[in-house]
């Protein structure tokens, strides 16, 4: 199915907000510094942050956005993602970033079991106003699964309806783009 295909259903801000997710997400570019002579797994855990530094620069178009993605992504504890997000939620000094962490933390809860608590989490991430965050969000509710946690294969905007592909707690919104 060609890509037009799955997103033309989208609603028009959903769509306007995917557009600008690619265009920016051409743009990126990474303010990490790469391990030098790191090991295998130091490279993996660098990537992992790449990858969520790319989403959120690609996510929200705001100047202080790639600053900001370096950030969160640098400083994350990617073992411990839920209570570390919801530390950083009780006092989070860019409020524009909450539904994105209200996503990654709700899918977890999700994923580690605590379905009810991963649910409120996620309900709060679909009325957090990011039209594709609402699309994820209201899919991972409704279907009430953990799709693939064991991967860590990022999920993708550009993708956001394609039902079944992993969701990770990278979390994009469905599969690698082209």
């Amino acid at each position: 199915m060609a890509l037009s295909d799955v997103t033309a259903g989208l609603p028009g801000d959903a769509q306007k907000q995917l557009d600008g997710y690619r265009e920016r997400e051409r743009s990126f570019k990474s303010g990490l510094t790469p391990p030098r002579g790191g090991s295998a797994e130091e490279q993996q855990l660098y990537e992992r942050r790449i990858a969520i530094e790319r989403v959120i620069f690609s996510l929200f178009p705001r100047k202080d956005s790639a600053k900001v993605a370096a950030g969160f992504a640098l400083d994350a504890d990617l073992d411990r993602e839920a209570p570390f997000i919801d530390d950083l939620l009780r006092s989070l000094p860019v409020p524009w970033l909450a539904p994105y962490l209200n996503l990654i933390a709700g899918h977890r809860k999700m994923c580690d079991g605590r379905m009810d608590e991963g649910r409120h989490q996620l309900a709060r991430a679909r009325d957090g106003g990011h039209p594709l965050i609402r699309l994820a969000a209201a899919h991972l509710i409704s279907t009430g699964v953990c799709l693939r946690p064991s991967e860590d294969v990022p999920i993708n905007p550009s993708h956001p309806t394609i039902p079944h592909q992993p969701i990770t707690t990278s979390v994009r919104l469905c599969s690698p783009s082209p």
